[in-house]
C-alpha cells in the first residue's frame, strides 16, 4: 500500500462495526492492537515469529481466537516486547486488565468476535517500513476523530491551531507544560515543537485516557520519563509542589468548570485566595489556580463560556484583580459558533501572559468568521504583534478603558460590528411596487367575484 491508501485503511477503523462493544470498549481495543502492532514494527528486526500479529491471525482462522488465548498471547507478547520498550508493559494497560475481569459470556463473543475482524484488518496492511514511519501521524489522527466522536471530548481542528498560534507569538519557554484535564492530551501539541523535548504534566479522572495519551508520546519519540500523567485522585497528592512551576498551560472547558475545582489547593494560593471561596462561579477560582502554578514569564491559554466576561458582583472583582494587579489578562476571542457542536452558547478563548510588558488587551471578534484558517490566522499574528485596532474586528483597549466599563469584558463594549449600508434601487423599488398593487387590483376582483357567487 502507497501513503494514500494506508491513510484510507488506517482511517476506515472508524466505521468498523462492533456489535456488543461500547464506544469505550471499541475505542480502547483499538488503541491496545493499534499499539500492539506499533511495538512489533519497532522490534521488527528482533521480534520472534510467534509474537507477531500474524500468529494471532493464525490462531483466529483456525477459530481458536477467544478471551483467554488473547490474553495468553498478549502477556507472552508483552514480556518480550518489553526486552526492547523498557519503558512499556501492555500488560499494564487498564484495557487489558479490564478484559481479565469480562465474565459475561456474551461480552467475551463480542470481543473475540471485534478482535478477530480487527487483527486480521491490521495485519493486511503490508509495507511494514512505510506504515511503521507514518504510524505516530495516523495514530493520532485517529485519536482526534475518536475525541470528535463525543461532545464532551469534542475540540474544533481550527482550535487547535489557534492556541498554537498564541503560544507562539508569546515566546514563552517550554520546558514544562501542563494539562489540566487533558482527555486525548491532543492540546500537548499546541505547545511543544519537536526541536526540544519538553516535560509534560497533567491529570484526569480516567486511567483510559492516561494509556491512550501515554502511547501518543510513545509513537512521537517523547521520553516516557518526561511524561507526568496523574489520575486527579493522585494529583491532590503533588498539587503542592507545583505553584510557580510551569511554562506553558493549555485548558479546554467550554461548559466551565465546577464549583470548589481548582488545580492546586487555596492554602497554596496567598494572594488570590479572597476571591476563591466569595461567591464566584466555578470558572474564575479554577482560573486563578492555575494561573498560580504558572513561572514568572508563563502563557495560558484557555476556553471558557463567554457570560465570565461580564457577569457582575465579585466576577467583576475578580476582573479587576486580572486586567490591574496583575495585568496578566493579553487577549480576549470571541469564537465563531459553528465550530462547536453545542448552540446557544457563546464561547471565548482566553491568553494570559505573567509580567508581560504590554498594557493593552487584544479583543477580536471572529464570531461571524467562516473559519480560521491560515489566511486568518496570519492576519491575526501581525495585528496582535502591531497591537492594532481594525473597526469591526478587533481593538486593542487599555486598561484605563476597561476600567471606564466597570471591568465589564463583553467585547461589544469595545468592538461595534460594522453594518454595510447597501444602496437602494428606487427604479427597481417603484416597479415592484407598481406590481403589487396589480396583484392586489386581482385579488379584489376575485373577491368580488366570489361574494357575487355566494349571494353576499
Amino acid at each position: 500500500m502507497d501513503e494514500k491508501q494506508l491513510h484510507y485503511e488506517f482511517m476506515s477503523i472508524l466505521s468498523e462495526s462492533h456489535p456488543g462493544l461500547t464506544f469505550e470498549e471499541y475505542r480502547d481495543s483499538c488503541v491496545f492492537l493499534l499499539f500492539y502492532q506499533f511495538l512489533c514494527l519497532k522490534s521488527a528486526d528482533r521480534l520472534n515469529k510467534e509474537y507477531k500479529p500474524e500468529e494471532l491471525v493464525k490462531i483466529a482462522i483456525r477459530g481458536k481466537l477467544q478471551i483467554p488465548s488473547f490474553l495468553s498471547f498478549m502477556e507472552s507478547a508483552s514480556s518480550f516486547l518489553h526486552l526492547y520498550n523498557k519503558d512499556i508493559q501492555l500488560t499494564d494497560f487498564l484495557f487489558y486488565k479490564k478484559l481479565k475481569e469480562v465474565h459475561s459470556i456474551e461480552k467475551q463473543k463480542s470481543f473475540a468476535r471485534f478482535f478477530r475482524k480487527f487483527i486480521k484488518k491490521i495485519d493486511g496492511w503490508g509495507n511494514e517500513e512505510l506504515l511503521f514511519q507514518m504510524y505516530p501521524e495516523l495514530f493520532s489522527g485517529l485519536i482526534r476523530e475518536f475525541a470528535g466522536m463525543k461532545k464532551d471530548t469534542f475540540i474544533p481542528d481550527e482550535l487547535y491551531e489557534v492556541y498554537h498560534m498564541f503560544f507562539e507569538l508569546s515566546g514563552s519557554e517550554r520546558d514544562r507544560v501542563f494539562l489540566p484535564d487533558f482527555q486525548y492530551g491532543l492540546l500537548a501539541d499546541t505547545m511543544t515543537d519537536r526541536e526540544k523535548v519538553p516535560e509534560i504534566y497533567g491529570y484526569e479522572t480516567e486511567q483510559a485516557y492516561i494509556d491512550i495519551f501515554t502511547a501518543l508520546c510513545y509513537m512521537n519519540k517523547i521520553p516516557l520519563d518526561f511524561l507526568h500523567l496523574y489520575l486527579k485522585k493522585d494529583w491532590e497528592k503533588k498539587q503542592d509542589s507545583v505553584r510557580g512551576f510551569f511554562d506553558r498551560i493549555a485548558i479546554y472547558m467550554p461548559d466551565g468548570a465546577e464549583a470548589g475545582e481548582f488545580v492546586i489547593s487555596p492554602e497554596q494560593m496567598n494572594e488570590q485566595k479572597e476571591f476563591l471561596f466569595s461567591g464566584a462561579k466555578g470558572e474564575f477560582p479554577f482560573l486563578l489556580s492555575a494561573l498560580a502554578c504558572l513561572r514568572q514569564k508563563g502563557s495560558l491559554g484557555i476556553v471558557f463560556p463567554g457570560a465570565l466576561l461580564y457577569r457582575e458582583g465579585r466576577e467583576s472583582q475578580i476582573r479587576k484583580f486580572l486586567v490591574d494587579d496583575l495585568n496578566c489578562l493579553d487577549s480576549v476571542m470571541l469564537l465563531p459558533d459553528h465550530i462547536f457542536h453545542s448552540g446557544g452558547q457563546t464561547e471565548i478563548f482566553l491568553f494570559f501572559r505573567l509580567n508581560r510588558e504590554d498594557e493593552g488587551i487584544m479583543f477580536f471578534d471572529c464570531s461571524e468568521m467562516e473559519r480560521i484558517g491560515q489566511e486568518q490566522r496570519e492576519d491575526i499574528k501581525t495585528i496582535w504583534k502591531e497591537r492594532k485596532t481594525v473597526p469591526g474586528f478587533c481593538a486593542c483597549v487599555s486598561r484605563e478603558r476597561v476600567k471606564e466599563n466597570d471591568y465589564n469584558l463583553n467585547i461589544p463594549r469595545y468592538i461595534t460590528k460594522i453594518v454595510e449600508e447597501k444602496a437602494i434601487d428606487m427604479e427597481k423599488s417603484r416597479k415592484r411596487i407598481a406590481e403589487i398593487d396589480r396583484e392586489l387590483e386581482e385579488i379584489e376582483e376575485k373577491i368580488s367575484m366570489y361574494r357575487r357567487d355566494l349571494g353576499l
